[in-house]
């Protein structure tokens, strides 16, 4: 199902922030804002008036405005019954730049409704991309807690029980902060970003096995809370056994992503036994992450490190 916005969504949200008034009557508050992602079926949620390569929502700047003038009444016409084939559910018109009153009729006639914005040309076409990227984004719901550590968003997933409460509740307790506790909201809004978010009826709490239901803003205050934050690490904690003691990457050296959202995000797994500082290392892979976000790998240093001392004992022999 393609991700939508009713017309009056749209309108309560964002009439002020666009200056928006009708043009048309008001009809159409029940058509659905849109856009696809779909093999042979692409369309954006918001572009110019393009009657090839239509959009869900249609701006109408001083170069559109200025061709539809240079139209007679039947190429007008024309124009809007090649518009109406494409998924077209608003036209908005920016500063001065008005729709003939034919034209207008014939959206009504679609019912389609025609607004007029007193935003420039690319101030209206930027501001209503940027407001419905946040709406309209693909998104997936995941179960762990999130956490920003050290700038970095780090999202903490496992079984259930192996303590990823009791560790996000440790992270907070050195300074860090809680996104969310339990579920997070994933949201695609940009080909490399990925932002998490808590659900509104979840945020500020946290469950944590023998103490119940606590609230973080209560207990450590409005500074220990995030409200969202780019995805850039997954930390997978795993119970240490006798089975799986030998499976862990003891370099670090191989590099494990996850695919969330169709954008793969490193992985680390993080074994959990008695007596390990977790939330230390946890803090330690975020700062690793930064190193090797600025092009350092500490595995590579070190085998290059390893490498130079065996030449060099090659040599002197």
């Amino acid at each position: 199902m393609l991700p939508s916005l009713k017309i009056s969504a749209f309108l309560n949200q964002y009439q002020q922030k666009l200056q928006l008034q009708f043009v048309s009557s008001e009809i159409g508050l029940d058509q659905e804002i849109k856009f696809s992602r779909q093999t042979g079926d692409t369309f954006e949620a918001v572009d110019y008036f393009n009657p090839i390569r239509t959009s869900s929502v249609v701006v109408v700047g001083y170069q559109e405005a200025r061709y539809i003038r240079r139209l007679n009444p039947d190429g007008q016409t024309q124009l809007m019954k090649t518009l109406f084939q494409g998924p077209v559910c608003t036209i908005i018109t920016s500063q001065d730049n008005d729709l003939p009153e034919a034209m207008i009729r014939l959206c009504e006639d679609r019912n389609i409704p025609v607004f007029r914005s007193a935003l420039s040309d690319s101030d209206l076409l930027d501001n209503t991309r940027y407001y419905l990227s946040q709406v309209l984004a693909e998104n997936t719901d995941e179960h762990g807690v999130y956490i920003e550590v050290y700038s970095v968003g780090v999202f903490l997933t496992g079984l259930s029980g192996v303590g990823k409460s009791e560790l996000g509740l440790a992270l907070i307790s050195r300074g860090h902060r809680l996104i969310s506790d339990d579920v997070t909201r994933f949201s695609r809004l940009a080909p490399d970003i990925i932002d998490g978010h808590s659900p509104a009826l979840l945020t500020d709490f946290m469950e944590v096995r023998g103490l119940g239901i606590i609230n973080i803003r209560a207990m450590f205050g409005a500074n220990s809370l995030k409200r969202n934050k780019t995805l850039r690490l997954i930390v997978k904690m795993v119970r240490l056994t006798s089975d799986n003691v030998s499976q862990f990457d003891r370099l670090g050296k191989a590099t494990k992503t996850i695919n969330i959202l169709g954008l793969d995000i490193p992985e680390v797994t993080l074994p959990v036994a008695p007596g390990r500082n977790l939330a230390v290392l946890v803090e330690a892979a975020a700062r690793n992450h930064l190193l090797n976000m600025n092009g350092y790998n500490a595995a590579e240093d070190f085998i290059s490190r390893q490498n130079q001392a065996i030449g060099d004992d090659g040599s002197a022999q």
